[in-house]
């Protein structure tokens, strides 16, 4: 539900602040309100590691962390595809059931190939390198699995890795730093690359319109997507 209703709430809301506080076209509030609407997993993961909460809250944060990332890119690319010249506008609804399709897909085929995977890859294990490969390249698949179907290759991947990291595989200490290396890895390019794109010097004038939607991301539309979220949990 933070997932999904949660993020739609939080997409609403920086939305609308953008539309009304900063005079930002619907479109483009909508993009941005979109793009704000996920945790960054890495900060997550990171404070959730001081933090004194009971485990499986723990673990619900550290979940969703990573499953809001995919209804996110499904969000942020139909509102792009909406705001293209030229673009014709599918109904709203009709995007609606595209996202669930695509996520509930996303969702078969990670949990198929992680566990369909994780079983052959336990048979012919060799050297703990090989299977680190190995781990790695079922996530491509799922990855590449989802997005030839036209489903959701963010959840494929996600699921797909969740599985794999419960199922007791052998190699566990060596698989786990291999994908901390690649996830610093990762991280490492996506900054580079957020740096050559970005210009210094249109940074200033855009200081006080962050500063606008960070704190109504912080304080009314986060708090306000966990509060409409838990209304059916009592």
């Amino acid at each position: 539900v933070l997932s999904t209703v949660g993020v739609g709430v939080s997409v609403a809301v920086v939305a609308t602040a953008g539309h009304f506080l900063l005079a930002l076209p619907w479109t483009t509030a909508l993009i941005i309100g979109a793009i704000l609407a996920s945790t960054d997993a890495a900060a997550v993961f990171s404070v959730l590691r001081v933090v004194p909460l009971p485990r499986k809250i723990t673990g619900i944060l550290e979940a969703e962390s990573g499953f809001n990332d995919a209804p996110v890119v499904l969000l942020v690319v139909a509102f792009v595809a909406q705001a293209s010249p030229g673009a014709t506008p599918d109904p709203w609804w009709w995007v609606g059931v595209k996202a669930v399709l695509k996520l509930v897909g996303g969702a078969l085929i990670g949990l198929g190939i992680g566990w369909l995977g994780g079983r052959i890859l336990t048979r012919v294990a060799g050297s703990s390198a090989l299977f680190s490969i190995g781990i790695l390249a079922l996530t491509v698949l799922a990855y590449a699995a989802g997005a030839t179907v036209h489903a959701s290759g963010f959840l494929a991947t996600y699921v797909a890795a969740l599985v794999l990291g419960n199922m007791g595989l052998p190699y566990y200490v060596a698989v786990r730093s291999f994908a901390t290396a690649m996830g610093w890895l990762a991280q490492i390019g996506l900054f580079v690359l957020l740096g050559l794109v970005a210009s210094p010097t249109d940074l200033p004038q855009q200081i006080v319109p962050a500063i606008v939607l960070g704190l109504v991301l912080l304080l009314v539309a986060r708090p306000l997507s966990v509060l409409v979220s838990l209304l059916p949990f009592n």
